[in-house]
């Protein structure tokens, strides 16, 4: 009887949409706002208070008028008069339209009366935004994501490289090779008068040794600030609970802040935010603002790739503008083929869901990475509850695993079959959101990276972890009078 009920009433809904798009009767796609419910105990006390602010308000405008008269027919004449006239006459046509402010400062009222603030607007414009296009050649639109992205690399990168005199190279804690460009750093490093430095974000999805060898790696070539620019996912697997939002994107602020200050420059400094899609670039520029006082959300941000799709420049003060950029997929020096690219990319995060073709090839590469460490292979084993699986190959263990997770997670097509395409989206969604442990550590060699490529034993395996590379250079100690990054992130780590 239950199975029958809801057949009919899909039936009946189906019905119901086709005469919904026959039918030409226009309908606005804007709620209508209902105002004051008549059942609100204060009703009549915010009308009373809405009509006093109605009337005070246009007695000061009449008072500023007749000052406004008195002086112009001071100065002028009959001609002036006239003009005041036809301003007059201008004011009482608005203030005849005046229903729509009548129904947001009730808005405002009941918002201030339950002691929440209604200052978006007003946060909005705190600062001054300006946003500036991409223009797209017309062959550009038939090309795939990966093309566009690298034929946008040349506008986009060198347009913020010229403007910043900053460079916030922002890098996903869980894989920052992945999301590291040798060519970005030689770019910055031959302009002259350039400065970067390197953003690890989502530091809360790594555990705290992982992090701190992270760090180390990278602050061996560049200045490294580790940031939590955003609140996690519900359910997602955290670490590093010392590192909040608060005072990692302070210790970012205090870091430009000493560079302003140690530049010398007489103008604002500019700071340029860069790095793939969906790494948490426009996240990192809102945690800025909010800690330099601001409540807004300047920067528009999403768990997809390709929210920010234009140039954003944000005046945050007199000594501070922020530049953020789309993300761009920056071009690879090793050959490798559209499905491994493809993979890649989707493990980043780089492609928007829609856009992936065949989610099977990532699935496998992810599966090969989290094999490498027990913690994350067990960890992967418990979320989704897999049993002990059959494994020919890596292939072959994946279909395995991504046909247990289609039945188990109600991913199933017509006649029970299992939907290999829609388990993979599943794992890639919970994999965006933090949900699977997983990270990766600092290459030591060129024979470790060429083993990382070669397949390995499916979830379980375990194998060894070489020790950090140590590179050489000259650049930290060159830039360390300008971000002295050793005393603020001493004392947190110290702690833990």
């Amino acid at each position: 009887m239950r199975e029958g009920i809801k057949k009919k009433m899909n039936a009946h809904n189906r019905k119901e949409r086709k005469k919904a798009k026959k039918d030409i009767t226009w309908r606005s796609k804007h709620k209508k706002d209902p105002g004051i419910p008549s059942s609100f105990p204060y009703k009549d006390k915010i009308i009373n208070q809405i009509e006093e602010t109605k009337r005070k308000n246009q007695e000061e405008k009449i008072r500023l008028r007749a000052e406004r008269k008195a002086a112009k027919a001071a100065a002028g004449g009959d001609d002036q008069m006239e003009e005041d006239d036809e301003d007059d006459e201008d004011d009482e046509e608005e203030e005849g339209n005046g229903l729509a402010a009548l129904l947001e400062s009730a808005q405002k009222a009941v918002k201030a009366y339950d002691g929440e603030e209604s200052d978006d607007n007003d946060a909005m414009e705190e600062y001054e935004i300006n946003e500036y296009e991409i223009e797209e050649d017309e062959e550009d639109e038939d090309d795939k994501v990966l093309d566009k992205s690298r034929k946008a690399y040349d506008k986009i990168f060198k347009a913020v490289v010229d403007a910043a005199d900053v460079i916030l190279y922002v890098m996903d804690a869980r894989d920052p090779e992945g999301t590291r460009s040798k060519k970005v750093e030689e770019a910055v490093l031959q302009s002259q008068g350039k400065r970067l430095l390197l953003v690890l974000n989502k530091v809360d999805l790594i555990p705290e040794d992982n992090l701190k060898k992270w760090l180390d790696f990278l602050q061996s070539s560049f200045p490294t600030i580790p940031l939590k620019s955003s609140n996690s996912a519900v359910n997602s697997v955290t670490f590093n609970k010392k590192l909040t939002q608060t005072n990692t994107a302070n210790s970012l602020l205090q870091a430009l802040k000493t560079y302003s200050q140690k530049s010398n420059l007489k103008r604002s400094i500019i700071v340029g935010v860069i790095g793939y899609p969906n790494v948490g670039k426009s996240s990192v520029i809102n945690s800025l603002l909010s800690r330099h006082g601001g409540t807004s959300t300047a920067c528009p941000v999403g768990n997809q790739a390709g929210v920010t799709t234009s140039l954003r420049e944000i005046k945050v003060d007199n000594k501070l503008k922020i530049l953020d950029s789309p993300g761009i997929v920056f071009p690879d020096s090793k050959k490798k083929t559209k499905t491994q690219q493809e993979a890649e990319l989707a493990l980043l995060n780089a492609i928007p869901p829609k856009m992936i073709s065949d989610p099977i090839p990532a699935i496998t590469l992810l599966i090969k990475r989290l094999s490498k460490s027990d913690e994350m292979a067990n960890s992967f084993k418990k979320l989704y509850n897999i049993p002990a699986l059959p494994a020919g190959n890596a292939d072959e263990f994946t279909k395995n695993v991504l046909i247990h997770i289609a039945r188990t997670r109600g991913r199933l097509g017509k006649g029970g079959i299992p939907n290999l395409h829609a388990a993979g989206s599943l794992i890639l969604n919970d994999w965006r959101d933090g949900k699977i442990l997983g990270y990766s550590l600092p290459k030591s060699s060129k024979k470790a990276s060429e083993e990382e490529d070669k397949p390995k034993v499916p979830i379980g395996a375990t194998n060894a972890i070489p020790p950090p590379k140590v590179e050489q250079t000259t650049v930290v100690q060159e830039w360390s009078k300008e971000f002295d990054l050793d005393s603020l992130f001493g004392d947190v780590f110290g702690s833990n």
